[in-house]
């Protein structure tokens, strides 16, 4: 059983920062850098997405939780090596240095200024003119002479590194592509601004975003030995230190006594069984914070978890604690299971359900979890409905922007929790759901290039049609019983290709279902050689609402108005679909 001396919370100044204990990779531990574009791409798009959220002012949105890292931290040693957390701390040190750079080349005194300052605190430094230099992180054998030629041993007098070694190895290439990935995206970035002044701040608040928003868990460990169980033990199971690692670290931490760590564990151990994907948990315990405090972003809920419940449990007496809440945890991934898997037992419930993950409105799933909590699954029919209804005329064919819904939801799901009655909350939802002309407008011109989301549209007017057209034959309406098919083909024939392509082959006038799995040489055809598929199809949706139209016969073209006619006649289909809020007012 490793040993841990303790575990954490770090920022990335505090990491790798002057006067601070050196970083350093051991030559025999590790592998060498290793992240490519894509790994580079995604961690800036997270930093810039933290960075706008941290614009708000919002103090849940002051840090950014990046992962842990192992450390051996020996009391007979200087410095700490590093086991986990190279290809992060490596990343971060390579932006630090295209933001120093980026600087040094305005040419602006304050540019300079802050470009040295940079490299004092956060890369490397000497102590005299004769001392040798002293760098932050120090990479492992085979990448640490390079990474000084071309990052650390910066000049401060011509703004540039040596770059005396060539780049012979794979990981050196790979270093090389992210720094110049970097400062071609804050090239970019900074053309958006005007003047000299607007660039510095932005480039500041870059700076000071990743030193002092960027956290991580330093898990440190009083030998090699036990660093590596703790290493191989997070990466052989795949799973680094998560909010949800996090979240049970800090009730742990907050217990006061072994019967509140028993409660944490049951809760733990529900969470762990409940769920097949370690994403399902993350988005369990996100909804679940939802349902009851309103909206907080992934980013920001540990953060945020933490903040709100210290409050609580640290008062004398506490007037909530935490076995309290990890009973409410571990109570809610109960339902929420149900909720998701759609096995309540309520069949019609569970029918419901099962079009929410098809139409993929995960937005909902905390106003459900809320409601569940304080209603029998039987009254929440209507509830569901409703939402249902409010989910795809305001987003699937309304596009309207999905933040003013999840909003409107997540506020409803806690005015539940505290104990709101349902019907006021339904008086709400029915007063968002837009109304028929609202709708019947948006359907007309409406693309649905997701195929899990018109699949599920044209299943449910299926549906609708053969109820009306008293068809009782059963059909099987899930994925891969039957495809979304484009009727004007998505790769037509050179001649027979629409002008403007684009706008119309998504259109819901030209999508219809055929059984079975796609096949995309006779999906490209034209009409008259694919009309069989459509009349001898056993679903109306392919026989009854005038496919045939789509085809100019005379002139042998595709035609733009029989899409649209088509589209009109599926319109009112989906006024009953999904109907506006009168049906439940």
């Amino acid at each position: 059983m490793a040993i841990i001396k303790q575990a954490q919370r770090q920022t990335l100044g505090q990491l790798i920062g002057a006067n601070n204990p050196v970083v350093t990779v051991p030559d025999d531990s590790q592998r060498q850098y290793a992240w490519t574009k894509k790994e580079v791409d995604v961690y800036w798009a997270d930093i810039e997405k933290f960075m706008e959220a941290r614009r708000s002012g919002r103090e849940s949105a002051s840090e950014y939780f990046i992962g842990p890292v192992v450390t051996i931290t020996a009391e007979s040693k200087q410095g700490r090596s590093l086991l986990d957390g190279q290809q992060r701390l490596t990343t971060s040190t390579l932006l630090i240095a295209a933001i120093r750079d980026v600087l040094w080349g305005m040419k602006s005194p304050e540019g300079v200024s802050s470009a040295n300052n940079i490299q004092r605190d956060y890369i490397a430094r000497k102590s005299g003119r004769k001392e040798p230099m002293e760098y932050f992180l120090v990479l492992s054998l085979f990448d640490r002479d390079f990474f000084r030629d071309y990052i650390q041993d910066w000049n401060e007098i011509t703004g540039s590194c040596p770059q005396i070694e060539e780049p012979s190895r794979p990981s050196h290439r790979l270093i090389l592509d992210a720094y110049n990935n970097f400062r071609g995206k804050i090239g970019a970035r900074l053309q958006s601004y005007a003047d000299d002044e607007s660039r510095l701040d932005y480039l500041d608040s870059l700076r000071e975003c990743l030193i002092n928003g960027l956290v991580f868990v330093e898990i440190q460990t009083p030998s090699s030995s036990d660093a590596n169980e703790v290493f191989e033990t997070i990466n052989s199971r795949g799973k680094d230190l998560s909010t949800v690692d996090l979240v049970r670290n800090f009730l742990m931490e907050k217990s006061r006594s072994e019967f509140e760590k028993s409660r944490v564990n049951d809760a733990w151990r529900s969470l762990l069984d409940g769920f097949d994907r370690r994403e399902e948990i993350e988005k369990f315990l996100r909804h679940f914070w939802v349902s009851t405090h309103g909206d907080v972003k992934s980013h920001s809920l540990y953060a945020t978890i933490r903040k709100d419940l210290s409050a609580h449990f640290d008062k004398r007496p506490q007037d909530y604690t935490v076995g309290a809440f990890a009973a409410e945890l571990e109570g809610a991934a109960g339902r929420y299971a149900e909720l998701i898997t759609g096995s309540t037992g309520d069949n019609e419930f569970d029918a419901s359900l099962a079009e929410i993950k098809a139409v993929g409105a995960d937005a909902l799933y905390p106003l459900l979890l809320s409601a569940s909590g304080r209603y029998p699954y039987a009254d929440l029919h209507d509830l569901v409905e409703a939402c249902v209804s409010y989910y795809v005329r305001w987003t699937v064919v309304g596009r309207r922007e999905s933040t003013l819904l999840e909003e409107n939801i997540f506020s409803v799901a806690k005015e539940i929790s505290k104990g709101v009655p349902l019907d006021f909350v339904m008086q709400k939802i029915i007063g968002w759901i837009p109304d028929d002309e609202t709708f019947g407008a948006d359907f007309l011109d409406a693309s649905i290039p997701k195929q899990s989301q018109a699949r599920y549209l044209l299943a449910k007017m299926e549906q609708y049609l053969r109820r009306t057209n008293d068809v009782h034959e059963e059909v099987v309406l899930g994925d891969g019983k039957v495809h979304v098919d484009n009727i004007y083909p998505q790769k037509p024939e050179g001649e027979l290709r629409l002008e403007d392509h684009e706008d119309w082959v998504s259109r819901l006038g030209n999508l219809t279902l055929l059984a079975g799995k796609r096949n995309q040489a006779v999906a490209n055809l034209s009409y008259p050689q694919k009309a069989h598929l459509y009349s001898n199809s056993a679903l109306l949706v392919s026989t009854s609402t005038g496919i045939e139209g789509l085809w100019d016969s005379e002139d042998w073209k595709w035609q733009v108005t029989g899409i649209k006619t088509r589209q009109a006649q599926l319109a009112q289909c989906a006024l009953e679909v999904w109907p506006n809020g009168s049906r439940w007012a």
